[in-house]
């Protein structure tokens, strides 16, 4: 979270409006703030504090600017450039099998800001803290790290709460993080977590449209089944 704290503008626009309130408050209550000093120059050195609050205040907003669209482009590659060929080597398999178990164990370090119990509900409180976690990436690893711990959080919450399996594949060429290639299904119907977390880290969509696709998968299959 400290990137988010740290380019926020919010602390230099209040200064810039304090700045803009003392002068009117020196000249309606001179003897409270500032009795043995002329009102030019509280007027003065007020203008010249709230131009240069201002001024840093753009500075960070421009930053947090850039950043975002910097994230928004490394998390959009780091889905885009994963490909899971049809041989697939079983010890790749495997090795992306066992770190997703790893990292559904550590989901209470990973995700400690949302509460992660995996509950449907969590998913909710996960989507309030996206924007934080988009802040925090500023490198390609980074996007990955942040994809793949949400990806794998969607994924197994529709797993522990709607009856969906994971289906383990590997992207060798991701190494670290060949995991990214796997899926969750359930009967016919897929669903690539990865690619729903790159979508909703970037704001493409939302968490709510993530259960709607669900529902409706789950109810589809319903229905074949009760035809057949």
């Amino acid at each position: 979270m400290s990137n988010s704290k740290l380019y926020s503008p919010a602390p230099y626009f209040f200064l810039t409006a304090l700045c803009g309130l003392i002068p009117v408050l020196n000249n309606k209550y001179p003897s409270a703030f500032f009795p043995s000093v002329s009102p030019g120059l509280v007027e003065l050195l007020a203008v010249g504090g709230g131009i240069a609050a201002a001024a840093l205040g753009f500075a960070r907003l421009w930053a947090r600017l850039v950043q975002r669209e910097g994230a928004v482009d490394f998390v959009r590659k780091a889905v885009e450039n994963r490909k899971s060929s049809p041989e697939q080597d079983q010890n790749e398999v495997v090795n992306a099998g066992r770190i997703i178990s790893r990292l559904v164990r550590n989901a209470d370090e990973d995700l400690r800001e949302m509460n992660p119990d995996f509950t449907l509900d969590s998913l909710r409180r996960l989507q309030k803290v996206l924007p934080e976690l988009l802040a925090e990436i500023e490198t390609q690893e980074d996007a990955l790290i942040r994809t793949g711990v949400v990806g794998i959080y969607l994924g197994e919450v529709l797993c522990r709460q709607s009856g969906w399996q994971w289906f383990f594949r590997a992207d060798a060429s991701l190494k670290q993080f060949s995991y990214m290639a796997s899926v969750i299904r359930k009967g016919s119907g897929e669903l690539d977590p990865f690619a729903w977390a790159g979508d909703l880290l970037t704001g493409k969509r939302k968490v709510s449209e993530l259960l709607g696709k669900e529902k409706t998968i789950f109810t589809t299959e319903a229905q074949e089944h009760g035809e057949k």
